[in-house]
């Protein structure tokens, strides 16, 4: 017996979007649930889709990929496409994986001990001495 995926996806229509809200784990098993989501706002042709990611407790790669691939395949097709409202798990994989500007647009900021990580994954540089 298969489980079901950990992640709940809520799909509605506002008046110039898509809004799509992730709720639970991203992972390679769930991930499934938002590319079938993804696939609906693709048919019904949405000018613009935003992914409220607030309460999404888990993201691992196949996640991430999930996301980036949403994003190039909307925009792509012409439709604009945003994530918004990472929760911290969220946001410090996009901060560790120089994905914000991609995901949540060039204009968010992130601070603090993200940002130092980030900046040190980039560099590739060690670790400072504890």
């Amino acid at each position: 017996m298969q489980t079901p995926p950990l992640l709940h996806v809520d799909r509605r229509q506002e008046e110039t979007r898509t809004v799509i809200v992730l709720a639970g784990a991203m992972d390679r098993d769930s991930v499934p649930v938002f590319t079938a989501a993804m696939a609906e706002v693709s048919r019904a042709g949405a000018a613009a889709v935003h992914v409220d990611l607030s309460a999404v407790a888990f993201c691992d790669c196949g996640g991430l990929t999930a996301l980036l691939t949403a994003a190039q395949d909307s925009r792509t097709e012409g439709r604009k496409f945003q994530a918004h409202a990472p929760s911290p798990a969220v946001l410090r994989l996009f901060t560790l994986t120089g994905t914000v500007g991609i995901l949540l647009g060039p204009g968010f900021r992130t601070s603090g001990p993200d940002e130092t990580a980030a900046k040190r994954f980039e560099d590739r540089s060690p670790a400072p001495p504890v």
